[in-house]
């Protein structure tokens, strides 16, 4: 399948080419007189068209990974994947391949994800990066005690923010944009494997990258308020969703804790 796109992509360069050689010859027939920095018809080297072909192929095999990323995720969440790993497990070298005359095994590499991630495998791994990306958030370890209340159990998120100029409200500084958008990436997976859909659909509404808040203000969401403050955001979990959340974290990030303790 993949394959074939890039076979059809080089007969069409070379239909292209032959063209674009045909109206320059044309052209310098007809206008013989003219000085040949002065013709029109610019025909591209073979280095170009070689260029042209590697770059395709890079990306198609880019938007390879890209659906895998997709197709084998769980709903609520992403999937890992590195484009340079996945095509080295694959035995894929894009330049390799072209400079020997070979159609690059673009269908090899998605064989190749499909054997890895396909069934549970991409589910699996999806869960363990979420359950990381939530012990990293919240700075878990073993050692660490959690707040409880009577209400509540309580983990902080560190999240350095800032004013927004001519305004009251804050936002978060740059370099705490991905960390927190990490652990609610994180907490949307757990909310939506344990059947808290609209937890779920309510984290997917906080765009880090928009969103302002005044000191002390609190978001509700079903089963947990986020309380905003000047330097961290504290997540007020009911019990009921703390010890799901727990159990998803022993069971998909033990190790990884074990690691950070």
């Amino acid at each position: 399948m993949y394959n074939e796109i890039v076979e059809r992509f080089i007969k069409a360069q070379e239909s292209a080419g032959a063209a674009y050689r045909s109206v320059a010859s044309f052209e310098r027939e007809t206008l013989a007189g003219i000085a040949q920095h002065a013709h029109a018809v610019d025909v591209r080297s073979d280095y170009s068209t070689h260029r042209e072909l590697e770059s395709f192929c890079i990306s198609l095999a880019g938007n390879v990974v890209n659906r895998a990323r997709r197709e084998f995720a769980p709903a609520g969440t992403r999937l890992d994947i590195d484009d340079a790993t996945e095509r080295e497990h694959a035995g894929l070298n894009i330049g390799e391949a072209l400079d020997a005359g070979r159609v690059p095994d673009i269908d090899g590499l998605w064989a190749s994800l499909h054997a890895r991630y396909g069934g549970n495998g991409g589910k699996e791994l999806a869960y363990q990066q979420a359950g990381q990306r939530i012990i990293k958030g919240f700075s878990l370890n073993r050692r660490k005690d959690v707040q409880r209340t009577a209400s509540a159990v309580v983990l902080r998120l560190r999240a350095t923010s800032e004013g927004c100029y001519g305004r009251s409200t804050r936002k978060l500084g740059y370099y705490s944009c991905q960390h927190a958008a990490d652990c609610l990436q994180g907490l949307m997976a757990f909310a939506a494997k344990a059947g808290h859909q609209a937890l779920a659909i309510g984290l997917g509404r906080l765009n880090v990258h928009t969103l302002e808040y005044s000191y002390r203000e609190k978001r509700s969401f079903p089963g947990l308020d986020i309380v905003f403050f000047k330097d961290a955001w504290d997540f007020k979990f009911s019990h009921q969703i703390a010890e799901e959340l727990m159990l998803f974290i022993g069971e998909y990030g033990a190790v990884f804790m074990e690691d950070q303790s």
